[in-house]
């Protein structure tokens, strides 16, 4: 009797369920007939696929049951939390939120597992990556090819090493990652490079460079290549690769229209989807890479760390579909708050506020047609190229990161000057100390080179020319290595103030660091095994700290209950880093970025909404967080006395910003006895460094004055690329004066990216711009002393290199400071 007669009797038996059933009748059919097609004896044929059909049933239920047990857990686990919070008016918020710092946590930990290539393998200030011949070397042995490079060898054993341990991570909460010998590297579609070569040529592009016995059949969970079999045949290979095809340009809920369904795909088996196509060597996975992918090696290993990162904080948090997770926190919160009579509006809209975090988490919106992706991405690109030319003096207001230190520290009782003079420390050793080192310490600007440019804006991935400016930007004028220093000072403080209270129970640490670890919900075993001396961190001095990082890989501990606690310490110092070097906050863009709001990236919304929020990043994330210091003072006084503590410290920062800013500029240091200086100081150094511009100069350093710093940078772009050609244009061929030379020469200090870095943009200003002003404009001469007459009525200071001179005519006059003349 064959396979579909016993199934038919099975089912008209009630044996087995019919839906079922017929399901498996239709497999058998499909399995048996493409064995026949690669030559198998119909027999044989219909032998293979009926066990195929059976292990492909097994494999499913075993799944089904692996995800269905870790979404039972999670529930448990959200229903828990709920029910003991003590204000659910926060809670599903700061649940969310918690994500962003337990990521965090996640990808230092990858990072330093990742440490020996990260080291050998960082891009550079160009955004090019070091050593690429090695790199290549390096892909080779990651897909199974021996190179004769032994270090090529051992990176990628250690980066195999790291990305099982992600892979095991992930489906201990709930995920479905097989394991794949050689595995490469991972990988991702160019949706625009595929739609444009059109099915036929990508195809044929390729069929030829896919090893088709690790290629995984999903009705079987085979190789579509048995071992010792031949390949599939042509049919096979295009109805396999016209369905992945079909997935990147059309989505994948295409294929079948069912009312009600869930949109995008759970997140439990997400991640396994890049590992469908296994290219036959490294050659051609570089190859498909170039044609067809979105990133080099570097950036596709850096890429899939933080996504995993992201996604298993998700899963732990939330079960193996997150954001019904999400949903199904808010239905307990609000059943909660039904039964105790609390208020709902306040209930629901923290929920709401936790949807909108989680949107932006896990990744935010994504383009609708291709027609959006290409505006996105072109949209994005010029926000990355502008962001290199207005950001590129940004190392000068972030000294204001030193009152945010000093703050964050004592909120935490911590030494303000211990903090400062590591940041120092840090700064003159370059991060490369050799405690830094043993430590697992890794520079975040060596992994990612946007964390620094993340401070300040957050992006789709834009064009490769215009993501490698605005990171050199941030590079260049040394603002990477001052926000990787800041956050390394403040996080060594922390480790080092936990260790002092080594060998004392929790409950007698009488710290604010020990009420941060109870309320991270530390138990005394935890902090015990914490704070044993052979699990925390000796530096060459004999100083000791509590890294989590160290401990993490020195514990005996089981590694699920290491996990638990190396994400309530880590999380926690992250939330504190955030404080005292403020980059991104979860809360604040759940509030104001439009990815939590569904809008697409390149409609004509989403594009508005992203230029109005250029910029503004920082300042959200300060405001938002100092808010809350504000709100955890316990008296009034207290309150107050914080807040006068944070704006005297914010007004001495700001005012040496702006004094620096103006030496940059080749002006003289501004007068101090203006009873307006303070005001603009204030705001210059308490996260409104633009603002302080406006109130300084009458307009932000891109045109304009408040409406622009609200509308953000692109309308006045478009204002001046109109202005440039069109309107310059017109006026020529109607007869009129043009302003070509003068528009011309206020573009190019305005937009050219780092023009105005520290210690280049005088001699740029004076020796390209005016210059090239001077040879264009007939009334050059005049409007430059136009403008230091109003740069010296303005502001009370002149310049010491003059406007279109190319040379200073004098040195900076400091005695102007405090009103000397």
């Amino acid at each position: 009797m064959s396979f579909f007669n016993c199934m038919e009797t099975a089912m008209g038996g009630g044996e087995a369920d019919r839906e079922r059933g017929e399901r498996a009748q239709r497999m058998w059919r499909d399995m048996s007939d493409r064995y026949e097609r690669q030559g198998y004896g119909r027999h044989d044929a219909e032998s293979m696929a009926a066990e195929d059909v059976k292990e492909a049933f097994r494999k499913e239920f075993g799944e089904k049951r692996h995800v269905y047990m870790a979404r039972i857990a999670n529930n448990r686990k959200l229903a828990r939390g709920v029910n003991a919070a003590t204000d659910l008016s926060k809670h599903q918020s700061r649940t969310v939120e918690s994500l962003d710092y337990q990521s965090r946590a996640l990808v230092r930990r990858f990072n330093s597992r990742l440490a020996d290539f990260l080291r050998q393998h960082h891009r550079n200030l160009l955004g090019s990556v070091t050593n690429p011949a090695q790199m290549k070397n390096l892909v080779r042995e990651m897909h199974g090819q021996p190179t004769g490079d032994a270090s090529a060898a051992a990176l990628a054993e250690g980066i195999r090493e790291a990305l099982e341990d992600m892979r095991l991570m992930f489906n201990a909460a709930g995920g479905t990652i097989g394991k794949l010998d050689n595995w490469g590297l991972p990988h991702s579609h160019s949706r625009r490079a595929i739609v444009k070569a059109g099915f036929e040529r990508w195809y044929g592009d390729v069929e030829g460079l896919l090893k088709w016995d690790q290629i995984e059949d999903h009705l079987t969970g085979k190789p579509f290549q048995q071992e010792g079999g031949p390949p599939p045949s042509d049919r096979v290979k295009r109805e396999f690769l016209r369905e992945i095809f079909d997935n990147i340009t059309y989505g994948k809920n295409s294929r079948e229209a069912v009312y009600g369904r869930p949109q995008g795909s759970a997140l439990y088996k997400r991640r396994a989807e890049h590992r469908y196509l296994h290219f036959v060597d490294a050659d051609a996975w570089i190859d498909y890479n170039q044609r067809y992918g979105t990133g080099d090696p570097f950036k596709s290993l850096m890429g899939h760390v933080h996504k995993m990162a992201r996604d298993i904080v998700s899963m732990r948090e939330f079960g193996p579909n997150p954001g019904m997770g999400v949903e199904y926190q808010q239905q307990l919160a609000m059943e909660r708050a039904r039964k105790e009579g609390m208020d709902g509006d306040r209930v629901s809209g923290d929920g709401n506020l936790a949807q909108r975090m989680f949107r932006v988490q896990s990744g935010g919106g994504a383009p609708e047609s291709l027609w959006q992706e290409y505006v996105s991405v072109f949209m994005s690109s010029t926000r990355h190229i502008l962001t290199s030319a207005f950001l590129d003096r940004a190392i000068v207001a972030s000294v204001s990161d030193l009152n945010t230190m000093r703050m964050a520290a004592q909120a935490i009782g911590m030494n303000p000057v211990n903090v400062l003079s590591r940041h120092v420390e840090l700064m003159k050793t370059e991060l490369t100390g050799a405690d830094a080192l043993r430590a697992h310490w890794i520079a975040e600007t060596l992994a990612d080179p946007g964390i620094a440019l993340a401070r300040f804006q957050s992006e789709v991935p834009p064009a490769e020319i215009a993501e490698r400016l605005s990171s050199a930007s941030m590079r260049i004028q040394g603002l990477s290595g001052w926000t990787d220093a800041g956050r390394m000072a403040f996080q060594w403080e922390m480790q080092g103030v936990m260790a002092s209270f080594s060998g004392r129970p929790l409950a007698e640490v009488d710290h604010p660091i020990g009420k941060l670890l109870r309320d991270a919900k530390v138990t005394e075993r935890e902090w015990a095994d914490l704070t044993d001396p052979a699990n925390m961190f000796t530096a060459g001095n004999g100083a000791t700290f509590v890294d989590p990082l160290w401990w993490r890989e020195t514990t005996s501990m089981k590694p699920e209950l290491a996990d638990e606690l190396f994400f309530k310490i880590q999380g926690m110092i992250e939330e504190q880093t955030e404080y005292a070097v403020p980059t991104q906050n979860l809360m604040a863009r759940g509030r104001f970025d439009a990815a939590a709001y569904d809008a697409p990236p390149g409609t004509l919304v989403y594009e508005v909404w992203k230029s109005g929020l250029m910029f503004k990043s920082f300042t959200m994330t300060f405001m938002v967080g100092q808010y809350r210091r504000i709100a955890e003072q316990p008296t009034i006084a207290g309150k107050i006395g914080y807040a006068a503590n944070m704006v005297a410290g914010a007004t001495a920062m700001g005012a040496i910003a702006l004094q620096l800013g103006e030496l940059i500029k080749g002006n003289d240091p501004m007068p101090m006895d203006d009873p307006m200086f303070m005001a603009k100081a204030a705001l210059k150094g308490g996260g409104l460094a633009i603002m302080g511009d406006i109130i300084a100069a009458g307009q932000t350093n891109w045109g304009g004055g408040f409406a622009s710093y609200i509308s953000g940078p692109m309308p006045q772009l478009a204002q001046d690329a109109w202005n440039l050609t069109i309107k310059n244009a017109y006026q020529f061929a109607t007869g009129e004066d043009t302003n070509f030379g003068k528009e011309l020469g206020t573009a190019v200090k305005r937009y050219a990216p780092m023009g105005q870095t520290p210690l280049i943009g005088p001699a740029f200003d004076r020796l390209v711009a005016d210059q090239m002003v001077r040879l264009l404009d007939p009334d050059a001469e005049k409007d430059f002393k136009k403008k230091a007459t109003l740069q010296q009525n303005s502001t009370g200071n002149g310049s010491f290199w003059m406007p279109g001179s190319p040379l200073p005519h004098r040195g900076p006059n400091l005695s102007g400071i405090f009103g000397g003349s």
